[in-house]
């Protein structure tokens, strides 16, 4: 017994458990697929057919930014259930928001009535958030138990990619291929696979408990977590920021003679620009501080915002495209990576709170759209929203002097 404490000692500390890199980016990638399906697919496939179902005489213009306003007040119902939940076991609550996005995703593709429409976003919502806290939890709480966090970036891109193939498969049914409903019943098929491929990844992952060297690989990171009120509300408007052009891009695009022909073109610049980018700021933010990074991309948000309708030309909207596309994803990767702590059920808690705040910012914008109801003019709500997006840039500048959520806490 003396022998074998004595070369535990000269051992020193339990090594951090490592993976295979191919390892690493099979888990990863199981993460991708299922933001893939509930946020760049559940959530953002609405913007890029609603054009369509607009000229087949589905939805109004009011009808349509209603809609919307389900889908978001049903994530906020998502993120509070995760926020405040104690104690929950994440894989059954995963399962069962990777089942209802692809259920909500097909039945998209009938027209049972608009009250009905509004019931099945809705629940859409609710699914998106329920993955996209439990599984970025999931993805967080395992890449840090064997110091791989940088791998967290491949989990991040699922949303671009999901909005990538909306983008295709919308364009593909405006070029003649189908309808509208088509196209919901073609990404459906696309949510199953991912559903499925996911779910074999990740549930194993958060079935598991961590072992004695991964749990003190964990412990070694922790420390007494911060508040995050400045954080939460500067998260907030940049809710209401980037949601008024993320839910109306086409429609805003297609509604202008001189940007009609590249309304889906424009969303599919968004999705391909979001693909790379919270890699792309975490490498930023690695160089120049977590702080810096997330204000300026926030800041570049806020010109992306602006430029469509701003300056008049293809140009300019493909480049407000690519700006939004390029920041949405860094602007929540950052902040939800100032908000995680080593806890996976108290992490979880906190990325929910903020997904609270995030969740009322989005559905302000598309309400907001609704209530001046300005038809094919969204100039006032745009500019109203990059204003929102300049005042959390300041916000986040007060959290960095007062919350310091960036640095390791001294209790």
């Amino acid at each position: 017994m003396k022998n074998s404490a004595a070369t535990t000692a000269r051992s020193g500390p339990a090594r951090t458990p490592t993976l295979s890199r191919v390892s690493l980016a099979l888990f990863a990638t199981s993460g991708l697929l299922a933001l893939m399906l509930a946020m760049g697919i559940g959530r953002f496939a609405y913007t890029a057919l609603l054009p369509q179902m607009l000229e087949e005489g589905q939805l109004s213009h009011s009808g349509g930014a209603l809609l919307a306003g389900a889908n978001y007040v049903g994530y906020l119902v998502g993120a509070l259930w995760a926020a405040f939940s104690r104690n929950a076991s994440p894989v059954p609550r995963l399962i069962g928001g990777l089942v209802c996005s692809v259920v909500t995703t097909l039945a998209m593709g009938f027209d049972p009535g608009f009250l009905i429409w509004c019931i099945v976003r809705f629940a859409a919502g609710i699914a998106s958030a329920v993955v996209y806290v439990y599984a970025t939890g999931i993805v967080l709480r395992r890449l840090m138990a064997v110091d791989a966090p940088g791998w967290s970036t491949l989990h991040f891109v699922g949303v671009g990619s999901g909005i990538t193939v909306s983008a295709v498969i919308a364009q593909a049914m405006l070029d003649g291929h189908g309808h509208a409903a088509n196209g919901w019943w073609g990404l459906g098929a696309i949510a199953l696979v991912a559903a499925l491929c996911s779910a074999a990844g990740l549930i194993p992952a958060g079935r598991s408990a961590l072992s004695v060297t991964e749990t003190a690989a964990v412990q070694a990171h922790a420390a007494a977590p911060r508040p995050l009120g400045w954080l939460a509300a500067a998260y907030g408007l940049a809710g209401f920021g980037y949601i008024v052009n993320m839910t109306f891009m086409p429609v805003m695009l297609r509604s202008n003679s001189g940007t009609s022909g590249a309304a889906l073109t424009g969303w599919l610049v968004v999705g391909i620009a979001a693909m790379p980018a919270t890699a792309l700021w975490m490498r930023l933010a690695l160089r120049r501080g977590i702080y810096p990074a997330l204000i300026a991309c926030t800041l570049a948000q806020a010109i992306g915002v602006a430029l469509p309708v701003l300056v008049p030309g293809v140009t300019a909207a493909l480049t407000g495209a690519a700006l939004l596309g390029g920041t949405f994803m860094g602007i929540a990767g950052l902040a939800q990576w100032l908000a995680r702590i080593p806890d996976p059920q108290a992490s979880a808690r906190r990325i929910g709170f903020l997904t609270v705040f995030y969740g009322v910012g989005q559905i302000v914008g598309p309400l907001l759209v609704a209530a001046l109801d300005r038809g094919r003019d969204f100039t006032l709500p745009v500019l109203l929203a990059a204003g929102a997006l300049i005042v959390s840039a300041a916000l986040l500048e007060v959290s960095r002097r007062i919350e310091r959520l960036d640095r390791p806490a001294t209790s």
